[in-house]
């Protein structure tokens, strides 16, 4: 177990954040808190993401992918 200092008013964000999610444990929160910002972080690198494709191919790709996902 890790002790962390916050000044007040982060006490008071932490604390109504906590309550809001309905988490049972400020360890709770921090875990959440952090998965949410890797999320974040992943979209914004996938958003930056370039691809290099004919847009026929883009669509016959997902196509296939859509038509063999629905027979399984």
């Amino acid at each position: 177990m890790k002790t962390i200092a916050v000044d007040e008013t982060t006490w008071k964000k932490l604390k109504e954040l906590k309550d809001r999610l309905g988490l049972q444990s400020y360890n709770d929160l921090i875990a959440t808190l952090v998965e949410e910002w890797k999320l974040a972080k992943i979209k914004e690198q996938v958003n930056e993401l370039e691809f290099d494709i004919d847009p026929k191919d883009a669509i016959s790709f997902f196509k296939s992918r859509q038509s063999s996902q629905r027979r399984t």
